[in-house]
């Protein structure tokens, strides 16, 4: 017998978090490229693409991954908001060399992921 889960409701989820930003639809929608009626068409799609979680949640500063399993990860802001920008040639190597560490990390993090799967699959085999 196969469970029936429960899937979040993509698009009632943006209308709530929407509705508790304080902000008005319109200027939320314009922020995150849509228009008041694309919104509202969202709000009615259960199964709202990701792609359009992303873009609102980046005009609200919300992170929908908290909210919705499965969703990939987002940034919030910028690179130039997380690190700072440069005002000298030093300043820059040491953001180059922050953001190459942080590379390096998720890049270890996916690999062992990818080994624990692969070996997984074959411990079932």
């Amino acid at each position: 017998m196969t469970r029936n889960r429960h899937k979040p409701n993509r698009g009632q989820i943006l209308a709530t978090v929407v509705e508790a930003s304080g902000l008005k639809k319109e200027e939320v929608a314009k922020k995150a490229g849509y228009s008041r009626s694309a919104y509202y068409k969202h709000i009615e799609n259960p199964e709202l693409d990701f792609s359009i979680l992303i873009a609102y949640g980046k005009a609200l500063r919300y992170d929908f991954t908290e909210d919705i399993p499965g969703m990939p990860r987002y940034l919030l802001e910028d690179a130039g908001e997380l690190y700072g920008n440069p005002e000298n040639l030093e300043e820059a190597r040491k953001i180059l060399s922050q953001l190459k560490n942080k590379y390096l990390e998720l890049l270890e993090k996916y690999n062992r992921l990818i080994e624990e799967k692969w070996k997984e699959a074959q411990d079932n085999n």
